[in-house]
């Protein structure tokens, strides 16, 4: 019994352990979708009228304050009409707090 608790437990490590993709173009996609999930989750967003697209990120990786600056072209999409415009946030390092600029 005791065995199988410390096998469970090395194996949750391992797999807790895995980095997440740090280059250039893994930080990118995830900033891709932490925004698109964010522009999804907005309120009063009725995501059967209106469709998101984020098509591009430039970002600076700011260290002093340990966030990401972004600026992402979006392209949206409703019955009447399709744009594409940009957009500026700040996202942190572990992707989950959004802060819309513009």
């Amino acid at each position: 019994m005791r065995s199988y608790f410390f096998i469970l437990l090395i194996i949750v490590f391992a797999f807790g352990c895995i980095a997440k993709d740090s280059t250039p173009a893994g930080v990118q996609d995830d900033l891709k979708t932490a925004m698109q999930a964010y522009l999804y989750n907005a309120i009063n967003n009725d995501s059967s009228n209106a469709k998101y697209r984020v098509e591009d990120v430039h970002f600076y990786d700011d260290k002093e304050r340990g966030i990401y600056i972004c600026v992402f072209t979006v392209n949206l999409k409703e019955k009447l009409f399709d744009t594409t415009g940009t957009m500026k946030a700040n996202i942190s390092k572990d992707f989950k707090k959004i802060t819309r600029l513009q």
